[in-house]
């Protein structure tokens, strides 16, 4: 999973040209000299939940939340990173693309859990895990009974932008919609990769 950084860096005495900008909200974030962010990430996509090369799809919800400081004037963190995971969901079991039965999961399936995390410039790398339970499932392409297959864990990592405060002033969405600022431009929400989206909303510290 990866989320490309992406910072603002429009001069504001450009950014008056740009059509839907919000000045006033620029100008707010520009003065910030330190910033509290609380960042959710949601994950909602149609995902393997099976080890293997195997048929076996759901639709999986996840959550992870992260709060970090942020000092506004030399664009860095400051401190360590509250980072939060919440369990995942899967419904509508299926064998994709087939007329099998849908897999039988026998545990959880845990689409990503924080292990542990490094910060490299503007960007948040969190390490982790993916959990696959133990499973019956067809025996697609050959025949549609079923066999019992092993779980397995792999490492799994997202990368978060830690982002500028002032992209609450640009137009409420970007040409291609991986930006989208919410009406009150309270929060704003980039579009990643991977059926995950990270909405953003910062306080002022200082």
């Amino acid at each position: 999973m990866r989320l490309c950084p992406l910072l603002l860096l429009i001069p504001l005495s450009l950014s008056a040209q740009i059509p839907g900008m919000d000045m006033a909200v620029m100008q707010k974030w520009s003065r910030a000299k330190v910033i509290r962010f609380s960042v959710v990430g949601s994950h909602q996509a149609r995902t393997l939940v099976v080890s293997g090369d195997h048929e076996g799809k759901g639709d999986v919800s996840d959550k992870i939340t992260i709060e970090y400081t942020f000092d506004n004037k030399t664009s860095k963190m400051i401190g360590e990173p509250k980072i939060t995971d919440f369990p995942s969901t899967v419904a509508n079991l299926k064998s994709d693309g087939t007329n099998c039965p849908p897999p039988q999961l026998k545990g959880p399936y845990e689409h990503f859990q924080a292990v542990s995390h490094m910060v490299s410039g503007t960007t948040l790398m969190v390490t982790g895990k993916r959990t696959f339970p133990a499973a019956s499932v067809s025996q697609y392409p050959a025949s549609c009974s079923m066999k019992s297959i092993a779980g397995a864990t792999v490492q799994s990592n997202v990368m978060v932008t830690v982002s500028d405060a002032r992209l609450l002033g640009m137009p409420m969405q970007s040409a291609n919609k991986s930006i989208i600022i919410a009406p009150d431009r309270a929060s704003f929400t980039l579009v990643g990769s991977d059926g995950w989206s990270w909405t953003y909303t910062p306080a002022l510290v200082q």
